[in-house]
């Protein structure tokens, strides 16, 4: 199972369903998406954000009360540094990461990469079972405009 650190430095493990839900995206999931994006380019938070919307679509909504403290903790660990991109007057904060920064990267996405292996088995397996081999993924193919979601509800 993977760790997340507590507020009080205790490691404590989540199961793999927890990895994309709740509170927990914030202490798994966001910070190795920053931390990636990081790696691609230095951003701000706004951008950081748009990356991420675009990356996840639906699945991960992103706000500003998550992004913003995060980076800061993350700058605080020195796992990114930020500077103004305007050093006269407060415009934006453009985040890169550093060495630690990767290093952490790098620790997080092999803890990491076992319970997404296994949340997407369970999604193939669910879907295999309710639509049957013939509704497996086609390479190249984009998947439905239309999130899961709004199919459901819409019916």
């Amino acid at each position: 199972m993977p760790t997340v650190r507590t507020r009080e430095g205790k490691l404590t493990r989540i199961s793999a369903a927890e990895v994309l839900r709740g509170p927990i995206k914030s202490k798994t999931v966001f910070p190795v998406l920053l931390l990636h994006m990081l790696v691609q380019a230095p951003d701000h938070g706004y951008g950081l954000m748009q990356r991420i919307e675009r990356l996840t679509g639906d699945l991960l909504p992103v706000n500003t009360n998550t992004i913003y403290p995060l980076l800061r903790r993350l700058e605080e660990r020195g796992f990114v540094k930020g500077s103004w991109d305007h050093p006269s007057k407060r415009a934006r904060r453009i985040y890169e990461i550093t060495p630690s920064g990767r290093e952490r990267l790098d620790l997080i996405k092999g803890n990491m990469l076992p319970y997404l292996e296994m949340i997407l088995a369970a999604i193939v397996k669910l879907k295999t079972e309710l639509y049957g081999e013939a509704a497996a993924p086609v390479p190249g193919k984009p998947a439905s405009a239309v999130p899961v979601r709004a199919k459901l509800l819409s019916r």
